[in-house]
């Protein structure tokens, strides 16, 4: 009896024993199943990561090539601009040597001319003073053509700066004096207010001339088209105890907003014929002088370009 209980007990053992160990290579199983899942899962995410990264570089390398690209094109275009404008200052370069020559030939029948009615004055002295009054405007016109030629070529003529003391009212009315002819021929008004007892300034009197010039010709630009007053305002005044402050006012068209910050940089331009060197040469000229050139639209209409200048602290 008792070895009957005891096969039974021992029955009861083993199959608890064989059912734990399925239950152990069922967990076991199952444990590798899960680990080799996860270990795939983590495969798939990686090859997901590389290629999304993959993607992500051969995105960026895209857009890379496609700015260098554009940025070669542009390049280009900025090349071929300035080739353009090399030619052109060729030809201003070449234009100024035929201007200075020119020059130099009409001054020489001008002294005739000046010395035939200086003669024609002396046998007719005393005589008839209508013809005299008329031979003293043939002298007075010859003399200030003469001395209008004689600035341009000084203008014209390659030299290193000779910075001297200058009066600024005198180098304004000079300047106009070489530029009067060209407004009555576009019908412009030139107006000057210049302030008087103004101190010596310093610097070189031709390349001052050639910021006036530069601009009251683009005042000129700008009053072409215009229905209303034009007009050209040339201001002198004292701005402090240390600058002298001198103004290009006109009544044209004024500056478009986008364009001020631009206007001095090299080779803006808004004229289709423009070179885009005048203002940038100009700001660099008063800057080299010390002072600081800038431009403001009118509240009504047009433009004022203005620059400071040093006063002559040793001629004060």
């Amino acid at each position: 009896m008792k070895t009957t209980k005891k096969n039974k007990t021992n029955k009861l053992l083993s199959k608890n024993i064989i059912r734990n160990g399925k239950r152990v290579r069922l967990e076991r199983l199952i444990f590798d199943l899960s680990k080799t899942r996860d270990d795939q899962r983590n495969k798939i995410k990686q090859q997901a990561d590389k290629l999304k990264s993959r993607n992500q570089q051969l995105r960026n390398g895209a857009k890379k090539q496609i700015h260098s690209e554009a940025q070669i094109q542009i390049r280009m275009k900025e090349i071929s601009e300035q080739r353009e404008e090399l030619l052109h200052v060729t030809r201003v370069g070449k234009l100024a040597e035929f201007v200075s020559s020119l020059a130099h030939e009409i001054s020489q029948p001008l002294t005739a001319i000046l010395s035939y009615a200086q003669a024609a004055q002396r046998m007719l002295a005393g005589r008839d003073p209508e013809l005299e009054k008329i031979l003293s405007y043939i002298i007075h016109d010859d003399q200030r053509a003469a001395e209008v030629i004689q600035r341009l070529r000084s203008l014209l003529k390659k030299s290193t700066p000779e910075m001297k003391p200058l009066d600024v009212n005198n180098l304004i009315n000079e300047t106009v004096m070489l530029i009067a002819t060209d407004a009555t021929v576009r019908n412009d008004t030139l107006k000057i207010e210049l302030e008087d007892n103004l101190p010596l300034i310093r610097g070189d009197r031709i390349q001052l001339q050639q910021v006036v010039l530069n601009l009251i010709s683009n005042s000129f630009d700008a009053l072409e088209g215009s229905q209303g007053i034009r007009e050209i305002l040339i201001r002198t005044k004292r701005l402090d105890n240390d600058r002298i402050m001198v103004e290009v006012k006109d009544s044209g068209c004024g500056i478009p907003p986008q364009n001020i910050s631009k206007l001095f940089t090299h080779f803006f331009t808004s004229k289709p014929d423009g070179l885009g060197m005048g203002l940038s040469i100009s700001r660099s000229i008063i800057e080299a002088h010390g002072g600081r050139l800038d431009v403001n639209n009118n509240p009504g209409s047009g433009a004022t370009f203005y620059f400071t200048i040093p006063v002559n602290k040793k001629d004060v």
